[in-house]
């Protein structure tokens, strides 16, 4: 199953790298962030893509994060999750997930 699939199941809002309209929170982007791989003798065995989720939320919602990795999980996508980090420009939190 693709990210952009994944994601959507989440039931928020989901763009690659940006909306084109404004959306209110809580809302993802997700951009490709390279490529893991396992190689040897010039050969690669191995590979999988990488990206960069961005969960944009005002008020915290455990059960709705939790829900998104627990979506994520399901795909067979395992992540890394950053703190909340307020965007004070924006008026918003963000957490980043790298997705591999």
């Amino acid at each position: 199953m693709s990210i952009a699939e994944t994601l959507q199941r989440a039931g928020i809002p989901v763009a690659y790298s940006h909306f084109k309209t404004a959306v209110n929170p809580p809302f993802m982007v997700y951009l490709g962030a390279g490529q893991d791989q396992l190689a040897g003798d010039n050969t690669v065995y191995w590979r999988k893509n990488v990206y960069q989720v961005e969960y944009y939320f005002e008020k915290k919602d455990e059960a709705l994060e939790a829900s998104i990795e627990d979506t994520l999980l399901a795909d067979g996508w395992l992540y890394d999750k950053s703190e909340d980090t307020f965007i004070e420009s924006e008026g918003l939190f963000v957490i980043y997930y790298s997705v591999s």
